[in-house]
């Protein structure tokens, strides 16, 4: 090591050129720099494709229980709110409240007027690690809604009651007001 800066230093001194091999340091920058443009790029279009395959569960879930309730209805004269009186396995369904269940990515609500039992709607909020997610780019959900006539909705949108439509939904509906088809 030092007969190599030795000779390097003696032939700088005398003039002559010194070839090194590497890269120089504005060469690291530029890579670094076009690698950070490039993950910039492609970190959205991942979350949007994670997303949009995270929501085929909630869609096969929100079918399941749609069929299940139709079942119901048919046999009953109406929808119900309480998803144990459904011939249907769901997971965690919540103890304290029977019109809940959740999976690790997601948490649904069923919700039936108890007077007007001809309608019906669930939502089905997105969550981790089955609690739902309140706040960020992932605070969304797909609502889904049963009419009189078995007209069967479905829409993505930010919560329940709210109809603005998030960023994230384009990903999943294709469409600016978030219906889905």
């Amino acid at each position: 090591m030092k007969n190599t800066f030795c000779a390097r230093l003696g032939a700088l001194i005398k003039g002559a050129t010194i070839t090194t091999k590497g890269f120089t340091l504005m060469e690291l920058l530029v890579v670094v720099l076009i690698i950070g443009i490039l993950a910039g790029i492609a970190l959205p279009e991942y979350t949007k494709a994670v997303e949009k395959s995270r929501s085929s569960e909630a869609f096969t879930l929100l079918a399941n229980l749609v069929n299940a309730e139709k079942l119901y209805k048919l046999s009953t004269g109406g929808f119900t709110g309480d998803l144990n009186q459904l011939d249907l396995e769901l997971p965690n369904i919540s103890a304290d409240d029977a019109s809940k269940f959740s999976t690790s990515d997601w948490e649904f609500t069923v919700s039936v007027h108890p007077l007007y039992t001809s309608t019906f709607s669930a939502f089905a909020a997105r969550a981790k690690n089955g609690v739902r997610i309140t706040t960020g780019d992932l605070c969304y959900g797909i609502l889904l809604t049963v009419d009189s006539n078995g007209q069967v909705t479905r829409k993505c949108q930010l919560n329940a009651g709210n109809p603005v439509v998030p960023k994230i939904c384009s990903a999943i509906s294709n469409s600016a007001d978030g219906i889905i088809k």
